[in-house]
């Protein structure tokens, strides 16, 4: 959980979560740290899909993206090194470890 992060409610019920699974929260594509991106530019945000449709013309809309300032998961010696393995071939982003944990969490 990143230091700017606001809890609101209790949240003991995340450590009884299944295990085996990366749980986050949705990154919203409306602030204006995403205004390079096509998201932004039309609109378009994950958490109300349906107030602005994606583009057709666009192709696929983009994957679920999840906001590594706060996200729930089991952790392991083995994901521990695959993951330092994947760091070393994966190019920089513009959101860094929040990108590379959504593109080692769904494949992209």
């Amino acid at each position: 959980m990143d230091g700017d992060i606001q809890v609101y409610e209790n949240i003991d019920h995340l450590f009884d979560l299944q295990d085996g699974y990366l749980y986050g929260v949705m990154d919203c594509f409306c602030e204006k740290t995403w205004s390079h991106t096509p998201q932004y530019k039309i609109g378009y945000c994950q958490q109300c899909p349906n107030k602005v449709q994606w583009p057709k013309e666009m192709g696929q809309p983009p994957s679920l993206y999840f906001n590594a300032g706060m996200f729930v998961f089991e952790p392991s010696i083995e994901t521990y090194h695959d993951l330092l393995n994947t760091l070393q071939v994966t190019p920089p982003t513009p959101f860094a470890e929040q990108d590379f944990l959504n593109m080692y969490s769904f494949g992209l």
